[in-house]
């Protein structure tokens, strides 16, 4: 049975609705670092294949028998899981257990593990799409947990799902689960992500809106729209410059994707354009199934697609100056 141990039980119960201390959990993580730092997207319920992959990474030294017994082997660096990690795989709990496991146990080595709020998670806890939960409502009931009881951040669970921030500056790299920041500054988006968190709480549009943080697609961004005088590059330059950033991160988009200017992006393959706008989606969840999975290592200069198998590809490199990058989607 896939359960907390210690840190995630729900035995220990919170006040429902309690104000969210913005100070100890932002909105915006902001880390500056000299180290490696890697980007896990969507894993959706699929644990086995998420282990494989931090493995493969270099994240987890080994298989651990269990989520409650991660070896964290990554050092310093700093890893993001970009949210969505319930839903359509079989195993969230032990994705979330193992998730919170590394977020503990990285600060050992001097590393660190920051883990972002995806569409999922937030349509969990504001309760507006039932239908899209379902699969985590059922998990949940199947071990005798109350879901309405920790959609309300009640429990540990509750009260750490509900801690989750939802974007991350780490040096000049941007990560979010759907990436739109609407041209945003970093103070602005922050203060209209806690102002409406404050005011309807995860219900806020800016969370869950059609063109929100979370739940933006691709193919309604400015960034891709066909129509007079636009231009994506221009678009995405002028995002990442609004954040003070060179590069932005994002999951949430496993399927392929049609460019206006003809480009296509292939389901399940992990994807750059300008050096701007990287996808890391791939589908990895049997409940999705466009690939198995992997992991966005950026080292220094470049940014490298890490596949299950250990196979590298790399996506992009500052001195290369490539409009696209891809790795095939790993199998």
């Amino acid at each position: 049975m896939a359960r907390f141990i210690l840190a995630l039980a729900l035995a220990a119960a919170a006040q429902a609705g309690a104000h969210r201390d913005w100070a100890a959990a932002p909105a915006i993580v902001e880390i500056d670092t000299r180290e490696d730092v890697y980007a896990i997207g969507d894993a959706h319920a699929d644990y086995d294949r998420l282990v494989k992959l931090l493995v493969a990474a270099k994240i987890l030294g080994k298989t651990p028998a269990t989520p409650s017994e991660p070896r964290w082997t990554a050092g310093r660096s700093v890893v993001v899981f970009t949210g969505d990690m319930i839903d359509k795989g079989p195993h969230a709990l032990k994705v979330l257990e193992l998730i919170h496991r590394l977020e503990i146990a990285a600060p050992s080595s001097g590393g660190r593990v920051v883990v972002l709020m995806g569409n999922h998670e937030a349509e969990f806890l504001a309760g507006t799409s039932p239908a899209k939960s379902k699969e985590f409502r059922a998990e949940l009931a199947s071990v005798g947990w109350n879901a309405s009881k920790v959609a309300a951040c009640e429990g540990d669970l509750g009260r750490w799902l509900c801690s989750l921030a939802f974007g991350a500056r780490v040096n000049g790299w941007f990560f979010s689960h759907a990436g739109n920041t609407a041209g945003r500054t970093l103070p602005k988006l922050s203060a209209d992500l806690e102002a409406g968190v404050e005011k309807d709480g995860f219900r806020t549009p800016e969370l869950i809106g059609d063109n929100s943080l979370l739940e933006a697609r691709l193919g309604k961004n400015p960034w891709i729209e066909k129509g007079p005088g636009r231009d994506a590059q221009a678009l995405l330059a002028a995002d990442a410059a609004a954040l003070g950033v060179q590069h932005i991160v994002e999951g949430h988009q496993p399927a392929k994707l049609d460019f206006a200017d003809g480009v296509v992006r292939e389901a399940g393959e992990m994807f750059q354009r300008y050096g701007l706008l990287f996808l890391i989606d791939t589908g990895m969840s049997v409940g999705v199934g466009d690939s198995h999975g992997a992991a966005l290592h950026i080292r220094g200069d470049e940014a490298v697609a890490i596949c299950p198998s250990g196979q590298e590809t790399v996506i992009w490199d500052r001195g290369e100056h490539a409009r696209i990058g891809r790795a095939a989607p790993c199998k």
